[in-house]
């Protein structure tokens, strides 16, 4: 009986597990092949203005509203309304005569869509249905007066007493504080990225013992800060937003790598390193060309400009790249989904097509110029002067092919314009492939004669529309917004993002902050402000933050310190009985969310528990899934676009193809195979066995490798049960490749849970 029902068990789970991605399946088939049917063909008179006939085609409610003659019955397209008018079986007719009937294709997807259920994602309702202007998140940002709660040392911090006044409310208690260690070891992960070692372990119970535990964090949370791992580890996070990569994705006849990708991280960490304030980070990323020559920047600050230009190049399609660029810096810096509006008016946020088109000819007005600028002038060390020789030898090749085949180019020759082709490639690859090329910023530059973009009606650039203006979104501006008339309006469209008044810039970024500390942002859509984000679970407390944030000059580090000091970041982690019954999800931190390391930290952490951690900073990327295998830290490694390693994906690296809010985090074997039997991880385990075994006994090494993996000393059950498995073990004989048994115990220890999480 027991192993029928743990069959039906299994049956019952497998069968839940399919059923989700089954309608998924089903919600894409609508959104790829029906959605886009009914707009190009129905929605001209079945959409929103005065549909015919009173059908509506564009909204869930309407195309399943009951009615005489039903317009879809789910899993019978034969009594659909909609498919008889389509396959021209009734007098009503769709499209009418004397309009051509719909493409055979276009009417199979229809069909086929009744018939398998007629799935169609939920809806809520149109930003014309609700008053837009009373979306909280399009509300001016207004500092709260932080409530009184009943523990006074809650009250220090203003976070501590919004997040306690909520608590309150529940009738729930949040737990005790953390012990030092683990406190540390969080603290550590969070702002730099690397474990604390054991001798910081103790110190720092120390100094929380002679002291206080708030007095002791803060001197450590000023040490961090200063380091400049701290730009390392926070430049990730924004470079997963900025989509970064060193390679172009699919193109063709062109150098597939990025020259100078590398310097656009090196900008962010020093960025964060220098505590640059957030407003000119945002200028400086969207116009530092423009900064520059108004002496408003220093040279070197045009390798910011690679958040826009480091994305994908879909084979070079203009329409597809300048989408990506809006999609970037609208979610990116200020939470709305605008490229949801490329085809028609956004279904839900108040962005029209026109707010669309009106970015869209900011971008359109600016090019990448073919000489990029150089960032400082380059030394003349000896890989410089021979990549300059060199480069200067491509070049002449280049420029001589050109003046002896000018007939040919002109007149487009293919066979010479793809034998030209060839050899810039040659400059390229020499550009990007050289030890000794100087650093250059991938900007972009006004047009000589930027110009107001055309809609392009269903995104389609073969059917343009009226003329719209170049100017910022209507929704966050008060009365009506001015054209942009400054050059391609960049510059313009950044100050307007950077603007203190914005409602959405600073409650954004301080929640992507947020984000990286709890697990979960105030907002769970970090990249979606709009209409369809959930409420934020402490308004009050967004707001404070944000307010703040900018009465503060826009400081960084100061957010940091704010957070990282509140009471509510340092509690425990442990189970909580009662906020678990009645916040299931921990939305109102009773206690802190275990939270486990990305696969930079991880990584990361091998090779400084290892003693193997090189700390070079900046230079172009470096292969870290090949032998013999780099020191570098993470964030240094090159990433291909195209063809990320296998490694990358395993542990949830965020893809670069587009702007990433939030890492996913899953569980898959390849993680525990990887940790098993990789030869990187292989290597670490035999260092730190090494430098915990020569010479010392089993038990003194045991000792060690404690201490310099988990920063603690090992339990009575722990050193008992290594203390067995090595004697055991003294006489199996191993194969000559393989790992001696301490080296075994320290590949255990470096795999295990307590390594793989932040707490």
């Amino acid at each position: 009986m027991l192993r029928i029902t743990a069959i039906l068990s299994v049956l019952l789970l497998t069968s839940a597990a399919h059923a989700q991605p089954e309608q998924a399946k089903l919600l894409d088939f609508f959104e790829v092949k029906v959605r886009p049917v009914l707009a190009k063909h129905c929605f001209e008179c079945h959409g929103a203005q005065k549909p015919k006939g009173g059908v509506r085609l564009d909204r869930k409610e309407f195309v399943f509203k009951k009615r005489a003659e039903p317009l879809v019955v789910p899993g019978h397209p034969e009594k659909s309304l909609i498919v008889q008018a389509i396959r021209h079986e009734i007098d009503a007719k769709m499209p009418p005569p004397p309009k051509a009937k719909l493409p055979a294709q276009a009417i199979d997807d229809i069909t086929t869509w009744i018939k398998l259920g007629a799935s169609w994602p939920d809806e809520k309702p149109l930003a014309k249905e609700v008053d837009s202007r009373n979306h909280w998140a399009f509300q001016p940002v207004k500092k709260p007066t932080p409530p009184t709660v009943k523990r006074k040392e809650w009250q220090a911090n203003p976070i501590d007493a919004f997040i306690l006044a909520k608590l309150e409310s529940k009738g729930l208690t949040p737990n005790a504080s953390a012990d030092p260690r683990t406190l540390l070891r969080r603290v550590y992960f969070d702002l730099i990225g690397l474990p604390p070692t054991y001798a910081e372990v103790e110190a720092f119970a120390k100094e929380c013992a002679a002291t206080s535990q708030q007095a002791a964090l803060e001197k450590v949370v000023d040490r961090l800060l200063a380091r400049p791992q701290y730009g390392e580890r926070w430049a990730r996070h924004w470079l997963d937003v900025a989509r970064y990569a060193d390679t172009k994705g699919y193109v063709f006849q062109e150098e597939r790598k990025y020259a100078y990708s590398y310097t656009y991280r090196d900008y962010v960490i020093k960025a964060f390193n220098d505590d640059l304030p957030y407003d000119l980070f945002i200028l400086q990323q969207l116009a530092a060309d423009r900064l520059v020559a108004l002496d408003a920047a220093p040279p070197e600050a045009q390798a910011a400009m690679g958040y826009l230009t480091l994305g994908r190049r879909f084979l070079n399609n203009i329409h597809d790249i300048t989408d990506d660029r809006i999609d970037v810096v609208t979610r990116g810096m200020l939470g709305l989904t605008v490229t949801c509006a490329r085809c028609h008016d956004h279904k839900y946020d108040p962005i029209s097509i026109k707010d669309y088109y009106g970015l869209y000819g900011v971008f359109t007005s600016s090019i990448e110029p073919k000489d990029l600028p150089l960032l400082g002038e380059p030394e003349k060390t000896t890989e410089y002067v021979a990549f300059k020789k060199k480069l200067d030898e491509l070049e002449k090749v280049v420029a001589d092919f050109k003046t002896k085949n000018q007939k040919e180019l002109a007149a487009k020759n293919r066979k010479f314009r793809d034998e030209l082709a060839g050899l810039q490639r040659k400059v390229d690859a020499h550009k990007a492939n050289s030890p000794g090329a100087p650093p250059r910023g991938m900007v972009m530059v006004d047009r000589p004669n930027p110009g107001d973009a055309r809609v392009l009606l269903r995104g389609n650039p073969n059917n343009p529309g009226a003329i719209v203006p170049r100017q910022f979104l209507p929704v966050l501006v008060t009365g009506k917004p001015k054209p942009f008339g400054d050059g391609s309006g960049r510059l313009e469209l950044a100050r307007a993002i950077a603007d203190p008044k914005n409602p959405l810039t600073a409650r954004v970024f301080v929640n992507r902050v947020w984000l990286q500390y709890f697990g979960s942002g105030l907002v769970t859509s970090p990249s979606n402000f709009g209409i369809r984000a959930e409420p934020p679970s402490h308004p009050e407390l967004l707001d404070y933050l944000a307010a703040t944030f900018v009465e503060e000059g826009w400081s960084i580090k100061k957010l940091h310190r704010r957070i990282v000091l509140s009471k509510v970041y340092q509690l425990s982690s442990a189970e909580n009985v009662k906020a678990r019954e009645v916040d299931a999800e921990n939305r109102l931190l009773a206690r802190a969310n275990r939270r486990r390391l990305d696969f930079e930290a991880l990584r990361d952490a091998l090779l400084a528990v290892a003693g193997n951690l090189d700390s070079k900073m900046g230079g172009p990327g470096v292969d870290i899934t090949t032998a013999p295998f780099s020191k570098r830290r993470t964030i240094y490694a090159f990433v291909d676009r195209q063809n990320l390693p296998g490694v990358f994906r395993t542990f949830d690296f965020a893809s670069p193809d587009a702007s990433n809010p939030q890492r996913y985090q899953t569980t898959v074997p390849q993680q525990a195979l990887y940790l098993l039997n990789h030869p990187f991880v292989l290597q670490q385990a035999r260092i730190v066995a090494k430098n915990a075994g020569s010479p010392a006994t089993p038990k003194e090494a045991l000792h060690r490798m404690y201490k310099n993996v988990y920063a603690r000393e090992p339990e009575a059950d722990e050193l008992r049960l290594g203390m067995e498995f090595l004697e055991q073990s003294a006489s199996v004989a191993r194969p000559a490749d393989g790992l001696t048994p301490l080296e075994c115990l320290a590949q255990a220890l470096l795999v295990a849970n307590e390594f793989a999480f932040v707490d």
